[in-house]
């Protein structure tokens, strides 16, 4: 069965068919997927707010971003986006705490002055029975706390 871009469009929910201009930050993002998801997102329109500990890497990577010439699928065909910045790099480590943190999303929030969607995908690496014990007892803690802050910011 063969199904059109079209068809995957129109069974995906009204307010995230176009990610034209959303906000979104990404925890992990210097490397692997969390990089990859802010390149894709920022040429779907989003703006990014990029956050790792690696700052030399997250600032490269929104160099790239905010060179990129993105086009409008919606303009007319070739017409590039005008644009000012779109990617923001912001230190951020997961074994952070309660006030570093917030620090931290006070700067997304007024980096862009809104948050509309948070990408959790901070990682470990390191011996795998540490980071199971790690992973429960920081990393929980650590993404808790950012959406929290996050969240608390936005009028629904």
């Amino acid at each position: 069965m063969v199904v059109s871009t079209q068809e995957i469009a129109t069974s995906v929910s009204k307010p995230w068919l176009d990610l034209r201009g959303k906000i979104v930050m990404v925890t992990g993002a210097s490397s692997g997927i969390g990089r990859e998801l802010c390149i894709d997102l920022a040429k779907a329109g989003c703006k990014i707010i990029a956050a790792a500990r690696r700052t030399k890497k997250l600032k490269a990577l929104c160099h790239e971003i905010n060179n990129m010439e993105i086009f409008n699928i919606h303009a007319n065909e070739g017409e590039a986006i005008t644009h000012d910045v779109l990617a923001v790099a912001l230190e951020l480590d997961i074994s952070a705490k309660g006030p570093a943190i917030e620090a931290v999303v006070q700067k997304a929030w007024a980096a862009f002055g809104c948050i509309h969607a948070l990408i959790n995908n901070a990682g470990f690496r390191g011996n795998f029975k540490f980071f199971l014990f790690f992973s429960l007892c920081v990393g929980l803690n650590f993404c808790i706390s950012l959406r929290n802050l996050c969240l608390s910011k936005t009028n629904f």
